[in-house]
Order: C-alpha cells, then sequence, then structure tokens
C-alpha cells in the first residue's frame, strides 16, 4: 500500500502543537513503540450484513466502563485533536478518520493517568471529573488541562452513495500477525496495523481497493487483494475471517 499524508495535513498538526485551553506547554514525546495486545478471538464466522453501524458498535466497546474517565475528550477550546481513553489499556490521539495508539495507565483509586502523546499530554497526572462526568481535570507539576467529553465523535465515515462492493470479502479478518481489516456492504473499511487503525470509505473490484480516509484532508489509499482458499491476501499479506 502507499500513503501520503496531504500538506495541509501536516500543517494543521503542526499548529495544533499550541493549545490554548488553559494550560502550558507540555515537552513532546516520540510515539509509544508499544504493540497492541494479540486479538485472540476463534476463527469461526457469523452471518449478516456487515455494516458501518457493526462497525460503530465494535470501536463504542471500547470507550465503556466502569470509570467514566473512559471516552473521547477534546481540550477545551481547542480544535482538530481528540484523545480517546480506552478500557483495554491504550489510549489514542484521533484526528479526521485515523487514531494512533500509545499506553494507558489508568488509577481508578489514586486518580491518577498516564499517557504519552505526541501532541498536549504527556506524563503522568492526577484527574478529577465534574460532577456530570462530562468535565475532565488534568494537571502535573508542570501541566494543566481541562478536557470535554464528546458524544458525538466517531472515527467512522458517513456511508458512500453506490460503492462497488465485493461480497467476497465483506467481514472481519485478521492476520497472524494481529493485523485487522473490516469490510462493510455500505462501502466503510476499517484496518488496524497494531500502531494505527483508520477508517475509510472504499470501492472494491477486480483485486483493487480504492479507499479514502480523512487525515486533516481526505487521503486516497490503494490496495490490492486476492482470495486464497479460505484466506483474503492484502497487499501480500494473509487474513482469516474472525469475530471480534
Amino acid at each position: 500500500m502507499k500513503r501520503i499524508i496531504s500538506a495541509s495535513a501536516v500543517l494543521l498538526i503542526i499548529l495544533s502543537s499550541v493549545f490554548v485551553g488553559g494550560c502550558n506547554n507540555s515537552a513532546e514525546s516520540k510515539k509509544s513503540s508499544a504493540s497492541k495486545p494479540t486479538v485472540s478471538k476463534t476463527e469461526t464466522t457469523k452471518t449478516g450484513k456487515y455494516t458501518s453501524s457493526d462497525l460503530k458498535d465494535y470501536l463504542n466497546g471500547f470507550i465503556k466502563g466502569k470509570n467514566k474517565v473512559y471516552g473521547v475528550w477534546k481540550i477545551k477550546d481547542t480544535e482538530l485533536l481528540n484523545y480517546i481513553f480506552r478500557n483495554d489499556g491504550y489510549a489514542q490521539l484521533a484526528l479526521g478518520t485515523e487514531a494512533d495508539f500509545t499506553k494507558l495507565a489508568l488509577d481508578g483509586d489514586k486518580q491518577t493517568l498516564e499517557a504519552q502523546f505526541i501532541r498536549g499530554m504527556n506524563g503522568k497526572y492526577t484527574y478529577k471529573l465534574s460532577e456530570d462526568n462530562n468535565t475532565l481535570y488534568l494537571s502535573s507539576d508542570n501541566d494543566k488541562y481541562t478536557l470535554e467529553r464528546q458524544t458525538d465523535f466517531s472515527l467512522v465515515p458517513e456511508a458512500p452513495k453506490n460503492p462497488k462492493i465485493d461480497n467476497s470479502i465483506l467481514g472481519w479478518w485478521k492476520s497472524e500477525t494481529s493485523h485487522i481489516f473490516f469490510f462493510g456492504s455500505d462501502g466503510v473499511m476499517y484496518s488496524n496495523d497494531i500502531t494505527m487503525e483508520t477508517c475509510y470509505t472504499y470501492n472494491a473490484e477486480k483485486g483493487k481497493i480504492k479507499a479514502v480516509y480523512d487525515y486533516a484532508g481526505k487521503t486516497d489509499l490503494d490496495f490490492t487483494y486476492k482470495l486464497k482458499n479460505n484466506s483474503l491476501v492484502v497487499d501480500g499479506e494473509e487474513y482469516r475471517r474472525f469475530n471480534p
């Protein structure tokens, strides 16, 4: 596959490093090299139409939990970047329909949160939630952040009109290295390459996939695929069906 980040995306990411939400600038760190945990699901398949609604349900499952810190947040009075605190020990920095991964250490008893983002929060913080759980206050020796809960955010784009769909590849696929693909019948696609997850609109026919994702601007991405016995081979990597 070939991925090209547009100049506008680079510019917006640079601008997003300056925050105005009543906080100090934090030192920028290198992206965490931690790997996502191996997905261990049975490789049986389920029946269904496999739509963007299924994908939304899957992603929303990671932001639910007893601790109300789980969810999607944005630093107050800023734009573009969303911070996702997940219930599987990971946090994400999301822009458009793409989000990367970093480790998350969340201690509900001590009310501490630790994450290393490439923009914004970087380190260990004590946290406090507002009474309605929609405002999150983070503080450390160097930084203070006020975050607002985002209830309408989704990585999943709106399904396109009249997509070209190959019914033989619909559903969930996973490789031996835990890379994941999802192909929906309504023209929405998802990939998780362990360090990054991305949602796309797509067309698939004659062994080629034309996908579009949003990263501060729409970007095209091409994949090749073929079916091989009970496997799907995408850009040379073999995937087998599974239930997430």
